[in-house]
């Protein structure tokens, strides 16, 4: 067929355009379609600028909410109250008056402490005149009621002139409070109303940002009237200090505390001695009574000493401390001299003693006078080997012959005495006149 080629070229076009590749292609072999080559094709042709647009655009929103949110937060915070943005003209009125009895309340408590704060100032005034007087009393050491009598006097100027002081400021102070009373209950008042109508005033909290920035301005004008409480205290608290801690100003007391104060005195405590008892000088009980009292008055002493005074008052204590410990030391001393000094004339008494007796032994006497300046009290020595009662009486002879009177015997804490009953005559006793004791 001549025209065979001519029909091929006309469908070969044809055939590629509306029909199928396997009709199209009359020569070729049918090609086979496959889902997992179609997806691995569509995944290596993604698009990712697409992706980067949406994120850019995200941030972007971000970025202008924060922006838009701290433009609103820093407005929100310089918006001024104006009064006129008010649509209630009650709820206004309401909310003025509340935040104007809140301000005269701050005004009036301000002015009440400036008030009280002026009276103590004038009353710490007078505290401190009269603190130095009284120090100087002190310090000059007259007899102890005629400085308790100065002192009452002082005391008692001084309370006079606080009593006026307080007179002048109790009315001016009662009437502030009265004020501030008032405008508190009219305060409350406005705030019940406040609340009832708290729904109609809609959102305020921009105007009330405002009004508490105006309270914190008068709080912080309100610091001056602190300030001078602060001056205050720390000026009271220094005259605390001065009256409970003074400093001794004369010349004898800065002489005594220079001479005492440094020294590091001990106290040199002795043991009982049985001579106590027997000389009947002192028992052993109120011997440990006294030790107690001597370690009760180093407690207190010592605590004293530690409570951490000030001025003069540290020195003083030591002084006091070093001078009660050398005062006990000398009386330590004193008394445990004295028991030497006994022991050494017990010793050459009973010398005597054994010699009165020795003569005795030889005479057939009962006993010697020894002393009779005292005719009632008579010092006699009696053999020792006769037990003689109180009661019992005795002949007094210069000789055998000799008769001189009668005397009778009574105990004492010395031992046994003897008084006259009788004289011969004018006869006196003498010492060494012979006794003859009258056994019952």
């Amino acid at each position: 067929m001549a025209n065979d080629n001519e029909v091929k070229k006309d469908l070969a076009p044809l055939g590629s355009k509306f029909l199928p590749a396997e009709i199209a292609n009359i020569d070729g072999g049918r090609e086979v379609y496959s889902l997992e080559n179609e997806f691995s094709t569509t995944k290596k042709n993604k698009n990712w600028m697409v992706y980067i647009i949406v994120l850019i655009f995200i941030l972007l929103i971000a970025a202008f909410t924060s922006f838009f949110t701290y433009y609103a937060s820093e407005k929100d915070k310089n918006i001024d109250i104006s009064i006129s943005e008010f649509n209630d003209l009650r709820l206004k009125e309401i909310l003025n008056s509340s935040r104007l009895a809140e301000n005269n309340i701050q005004i009036r408590n301000n002015e009440l402490q400036a008030l009280i704060v002026e009276m103590k100032n004038q009353i710490l005034e007078i505290n401190n005149r009269y603190l130095i007087k009284e120090n100087s009393i002190l310090d000059k050491g007259m007899a102890v009621a005629a400085t308790n009598e100065r002192i009452s006097e002082l005391k008692g100027a001084e309370q006079g002139e606080i009593n006026k002081v307080k007179a002048q400021y109790e009315s001016k102070i009662n009437e502030k409070r009265n004020q501030i009373s008032r405008i508190q209950a009219e305060k409350r008042a406005e705030e019940i109303k406040l609340e009832k109508a708290r729904k109609g005033i809609g959102n305020i909290g921009d105007e009330s940002k405002v009004y508490e920035m105006n309270m914190k301005n008068l709080s912080e004008a309100s610091q001056s009237g602190l300030t001078m409480m602060a001056d205050y205290y720390n000026r009271y608290v220094n005259y605390i200090i001065l009256k409970y801690n003074p400093v001794f100003s004369t010349n004898d007391l800065k002489v005594n505390l220079e001479k005492n104060s440094k020294k590091n005195e001990s106290k040199n405590l002795r043991d009982f001695d049985e001579l106590f008892q027997k000389e009947n000088v002192i028992s052993r009980k109120r011997f440990d009574d006294l030790r107690v009292k001597i370690s009760e008055h180093d407690l207190l002493l010592q605590r004293l000493i530690g409570v951490g005074y000030e001025n003069s008052i540290p020195p003083a204590l030591k002084s006091i401390d070093n001078l009660s410990s050398s005062i006990v030391n000398d009386y330590e001393n004193l008394w445990f001299g004295l028991v030497s000094t006994v022991k050494q004339k017990n010793s050459q008494i009973e010398d005597y003693k054994i010699a009165l007796d020795a003569v005795l032994k030889e005479r057939p006497e009962s006993g010697y006078i020894i002393s009779s300046e005292n005719s009632s009290k008579i010092s006699i020595h009696i053999n020792r080997l006769l037990t003689v009662k109180e009661g019992d009486t005795g002949l007094v002879f210069r000789t055998d012959d000799k008769y001189i009177g009668k005397i009778e015997f009574y105990k004492t804490a010395d031992g046994m005495k003897a008084k006259v009953v009788s004289l011969a005559g004018s006869n006196k006793l003498k010492p060494f006149d012979r006794i003859l004791i009258k056994i019952k």
